[in-house]
């Protein structure tokens, strides 16, 4: 299969295809690091308001840094191609997940997440316009991700992509502002959020039709159809997020996160551990619940991983798993201390492998964890790794530095400085893709849940 030629980066296969955009997945050549490339679709290159939106995209993206918003890299343009560099996000859409089942405290705590990323976005005065569950994507840690911001709008701008009048957005997750077409305001991507929280509570979407339109009057008229005994405990919190005036919902995501942990007090952990099923916008009877202890069962991320661990396992004590063991439990230190032990620990590594391990070890000495660019400990690892993937070397120091990561989090909670503990829980989540030791993932959620609560 022939891919298209983007000066700067390998292209390996395709990630997915949208009526907009191709998404591969590549390695950018300067870094070794890989990257979902965004390709603007050839037939809308002609376009001008295509093209337009494609690029507000990427400028919206990379002026919003924070864990629950996607990272982008870098944007550009070759020959007919226009391109945008962003993070591999290697746990699949919620969509995907709600058909497979999704236990309803996993469905809270994106929700939380979700709402974090949603209130720092309005704050720098970006509202989304469509949000559903195929733009929210999950890193390997479980942590949900905002994506797709190809209609949000930068309310400062003097620039309107949408004319009044037009009604834009996804039918069912629509607020009933923008079901008759009326200005907007960041109270509308909440109220698609209560949306995606009543779906993964029932199984359903609220309003359905044979039509856009018929949808849309329902949002604009109906009230919500009320919710099933074993989670009426969400009702008064799902009429809210879902009232009609919006002066009547939460007016930020911060509000609704403070009143979902309110909410969520007194649900007993039997339910909360209920899987719902989505129906996929088709109408059929909630399912029975489905417990941890139950006949069924449902995988989840981390038990992948532990699959997938299990069958790397005889490649790592093949490859020496002593040697993981001495430098994750020594780190950084015992190979400053020991320069001889590095040279014979990293036998299997080329010469210009072991250097980049030897300016992975001095960056990380001298705190040059991720930065500055193209000199720090995360540059060289992950330069390591995409030369030499299977290094039991190369994969404990990625797995030492993520849990240098970790541990500068951690203090930064304690003391409250939770802008640096933002930091490193982001560059934590860069490296996910090469984290299989599921004790330092679980740990990660359990440090942004901290953070979250620490800020709210």
């Amino acid at each position: 299969m022939e891919f298209p030629i983007i000066p700067g980066y390998t292209i390996s296969r395709p990630l997915g295809k949208g009526g907009m955009a191709v998404v591969y997945l590549a390695t950018q050549d300067s870094s070794g690091r890989q990257v979902a490339l965004k390709l603007m679709a050839k037939h809308l290159q002609a376009d001008p308001s295509f093209s337009e939106r494609f690029l507000r995209e990427a400028r919206i993206c990379a002026e919003l840094e924070h864990p629950n918003i996607i990272a982008i890299y870098d944007v550009g343009q070759h020959e007919s191609y226009r391109y945008m560099a962003m993070e591999v996000l290697s746990g699949g859409d919620l969509k995907t997940r709600m058909k497979k089942g999704i236990q309803i405290r996993d469905g809270l705590d994106i929700v939380r997440g979700v709402a974090a990323g949603l209130d720092y976005a309005h704050k720098k005065n970006f509202i989304h316009r469509d949000i559903k569950p195929e733009n929210i994507l999950f890193r390997g840690d479980g942590s949900p991700v905002i994506c797709d911001f190809g209609i949000a709008r930068d309310t400062d701008s003097q620039t309107q992509m949408t004319k009044t009048g037009t009604v834009i957005g996804s039918p069912h997750y629509m607020s009933p502002e923008q079901a008759e077409a009326a200005q907007l305001d960041s109270r509308s991507d909440l109220y698609s959020l209560g949306i995606i929280l009543y779906e993964m509570l029932t199984g359903r979407v609220p309003f359905k039709g044979e039509s856009a339109i018929s949808i849309g009057i329902k949002h604009i008229t109906a009230p919500p159809p009320a919710l099933p005994p074993q989670v009426a405990h969400f009702q008064a919190f799902i009429d809210k997020a879902l009232a009609k005036d919006r002066d009547e919902r939460f007016q930020t995501g911060a509000e609704l996160i403070a009143e979902l942990e309110k909410a969520i007090e007194g649900f007993s952990e039997e339910v909360a551990a209920t899987v719902v099923h989505s129906g996929n916008d088709a109408d059929q009877p909630l399912p029975a619940t489905v417990h941890d202890d139950g006949n069924e069962t449902l995988i989840r991320p981390g038990e992948m991983r532990k699959a997938k661990a299990k069958r790397t396992l005889g490649a790592w004590i093949a490859a020496g798993v002593a040697v993981v063991a001495l430098l994750a439990g020594g780190g950084w230190h015992y190979l400053q201390q020991n320069p001889g032990a590095a040279s014979a620990l990293t036998s299997s590594l080329s010469s210009a492998e072991q250097q980049l391990l030897n300016n992975a070890n001095l960056a990380a000495s001298e705190g040059r964890f991720y930065s500055p660019p193209g000199d720090n400990a995360q540059f060289y690892l992950t330069s390591l790794m995409a030369r030499n993937p299977h290094s039991p070397e190369a994969k404990a120091a990625i797995t030492q530095l993520f849990e240098t990561y970790l541990n500068e989090a951690e203090q930064a909670i304690a003391s409250s400085d939770l802008k640096r503990a933002d930091a490193f829980l982001n560059q934590s989540s860069q490296i996910t893709f090469y984290i299989e030791n599921q004790d330092l993932m679980d740990r990660l959620r359990a440090l942004r849940a901290s953070a979250n609560a620490a800020r709210y």
